[in-house]
């Protein structure tokens, strides 16, 4: 699923949720708790209208027929590349986190003396900059993260193959034809890779028993190509 760090609205939203914020800190600070509750009640609204598109997306696929299911957890277990795959994900899952890491340390560090700016224009000034700055970080990594996303192949063991797509259990979903995919038997890992051809979008290593025949169902139902 797409960060909404990386969307265009989500930006503009943020920046004017960060205008309003540092203007109630540092003009109207009595109306501080007013703006925190409108803001729990706001932002999950706005969240789900984002994301209920690419859920509505992702679960297609669970509604079709089903042609192939299979849970091969100990396939990932033996996989010989498993511990590269794992080693690459936990590297992108850092990476995601680095804004967050560095918004707490500063928290602990540069905010106490933001907040207690004595004129009201620095105090905005800053606040804008203190959480823009955030942001900004944040919009970055997730471009760069998209790049990525294709090289850092996600394993997939617990599944459903049906005539609409993969329902990928227990919540996810790839949905058919699968244009912007190519397709790999890999042997030796149990596995079909579907290999992304398409910046911001993930690859995958769907493990199964019967790898082959797993391969010659995508090709014929899927419409990808060889890699």
């Amino acid at each position: 699923m797409q960060s909404p760090y990386a969307n265009k609205k989500m930006l503009v939203f943020s920046f004017i949720s960060t205008l309003v914020f540092a203007a109630v800190l540092s003009f109207f600070p009595d109306y501080y708790l007013y703006l925190i509750l409108a803001y729990f009640i706001i932002m999950p609204i706005i969240m789900a209208r984002y994301m209920s598109k690419q859920i509505k997306e992702m679960r297609g696929p669970e509604k079709g027929k089903t042609l192939h299911e299979e849970d091969a957890r100990e396939l990932f277990d033996t996989d010989p590349q498993g511990g590269e795959i794992l080693r690459v994900q936990m590297k992108q899952n850092m990476l995601g986190m680095l804004p967050l890491i560095m918004l707490l340390a500063l928290a602990f560090t540069l905010w106490p003396i933001i907040y207690h700016l004595p004129d009201p224009w620095m105090r905005f000034i800053a606040i804008f900059a203190y959480f823009e700055s955030y942001t900004l970080l944040n919009f970055i990594i997730s471009k760069y993260s998209m790049k990525k996303m294709k090289e850092a192949v996600r394993p997939v063991y617990q599944y459903k193959v049906t005539n609409k797509g993969i329902h990928i259990k227990p919540f996810g979903g790839i949905k058919f034809p699968l244009k912007d995919y190519e397709l790999r038997l890999v042997k030796e890992s149990s596995a079909v890779d579907l290999i992304s051809k398409k910046e911001g979008q993930p690859s995958y290593r769907i493990y199964s028993k019967r790898p082959e025949e797993l391969y010659k169902l995508l090709r014929r139902i899927g419409g990808l190509e060889e890699a």
